[in-house]
């Protein structure tokens, strides 16, 4: 694969598909700056990471908060001059105790759709707006979406964020061709993360390993992929990778 000596930013990979992703691409050799506010649980993503030799360093900061991210990034600066790879997993669908799934939107409190955007969507621009200055050419950008199959009902809030970011990707293709940064979004289905196996036990059959979104990240990542961008990518149980852009 070749990505030796790279160095790749993973936000919201103190668990589930960014973790998944981070240990992944840490197998290639590429060092991973571990992006996200849990530090028990980023230290143990870089643990997971290093107990297979590869490298991985934690950068804490929380993504509702634009003075804690410009902090993070700040933090990245320091350690690195280039970033060739940066993956937006981290989102909100859940909180400590509660699935955000099945509400109408107007029982959403303000705060939680506030913190949905700020974390799904603007962080994610934010951090790439920050970043494009410090990657080189044939530098990689994955989003992280969702698919949806029953629509929006019942979470409108992450929908929304993660439809956002499909639309960001698509731009940010069209605006960085020149620069040959490929921009590609990753869209799974029900995924067996820890949280889905909490919150949702019943359909656990049908989700996904958070691994195999993991490798195909990966390949977006490659040199195989180079000519790759401007993509949506649906990755169901069972089923080949597959082109979904909304309309």
């Amino acid at each position: 694969m070749k990505m030796k000596n790279k160095f790749a930013i993973v936000t919201g990979s103190s668990t589930g598909i960014g973790r998944a992703i981070a240990l992944e691409l840490a197998k290639e050799g590429t060092f991973i700056a571990l992006a996200g506010r849990t530090q028990d649980k980023l230290l143990k993503t870089k643990s997971l990471i290093t107990e297979n030799g590869g490298q991985a360093g934690v950068f804490l900061g929380d993504f509702t908060k634009p003075d804690s991210l410009e902090a993070l990034v700040a933090l990245i600066k320091q350690r690195t001059d280039k970033v060739d790879i940066l993956v937006n997993v981290a989102g909100i669908w859940h909180g400590k105790d509660e699935v955000y799934a099945g509400k109408d939107f107007e029982s959403f409190s303000k705060q939680v759709i506030l913190d949905t955007y700020a974390v799904g969507l603007t962080a994610p621009t934010f951090l790439v707006h920050a970043f494009i200055p410090l990657m080189p050419k044939g530098g990689k950008i994955i989003n992280i979406s969702g698919t949806f199959e029953n629509g929006a009902k019942g979470w409108l809030p992450y929908f929304v964020s993660k439809k956002g970011i499909e639309d960001l990707t698509i731009g940010l293709a069209e605006e960085l061709k020149d620069k040959n940064i490929q921009v590609n979004a990753i869209s799974p289905s029900d995924t067996a993360t820890e949280a889905y196996k909490k919150y949702f036990p019943q359909y656990i059959g049908e989700a996904i390993d958070p691994s195999e979104i993991g490798k195909y990240a990966v390949f977006l990542c490659s040199e195989e992929a180079s000519g790759i961008t401007g993509k949506v990518f649906v990755m169901k149980k069972g089923k080949e990778p597959y082109e979904g852009y909304h309309t």
